[in-house]
């Protein structure tokens, strides 16, 4: 191998390196900008009419606040970026039994007071987050 052919060699080689290493620095770039991947928040609904909205993402510490009808009580708490009811005055308390929600698409309910929390936004849901049936 001539002089001239370890040269070439060399720098296409630093030239791979060069590139990766750009790849690799603009595969960090979304975590510079997460606004761009859209927020997740939730509704909160009253009789389907919009009572509330909370942005999950990026939502520190814990919040709690009561929502009163004339049907009852229910008090939800955001922790962290997830939302949750925590406590409510309905027979079956299934609202209560929900859990957190932080992923777009969940939902809990509290019918009898006509309650729905909803969180939406953020990317579509992973291809294994589907469920299809025949």
């Amino acid at each position: 191998m001539g002089e001239s052919e370890k040269g070439s060699s060399l720098s296409l080689k630093r030239a791979d390196w060069a590139l990766l290493s750009i790849l690799l620095a603009l595969s960090f770039l979304p975590l510079a900008f997460p606004g761009q991947q859209g927020a997740c928040y939730a509704d909160i609904t009253l009789k389907g009419e919009l009572y509330r909205r909370v942005l999950l993402t990026g939502h520190r510490g814990t919040e709690r606040f009561e929502v009163e009808t004339e049907a009852g009580r229910n008090v939800i708490e955001v922790r962290g970026e997830s939302i949750a009811v925590v406590e409510a005055d309905c027979p079956d308390k299934i609202c209560v039994g929900s859990g957190g929600l932080s992923r777009p698409g969940e939902t809990a309910a509290c019918l009898p007071h006509g309650l729905l929390l909803e969180v939406k936004g953020g990317s579509s849901p992973a291809q294994d987050d589907v469920l299809m049936a025949h």
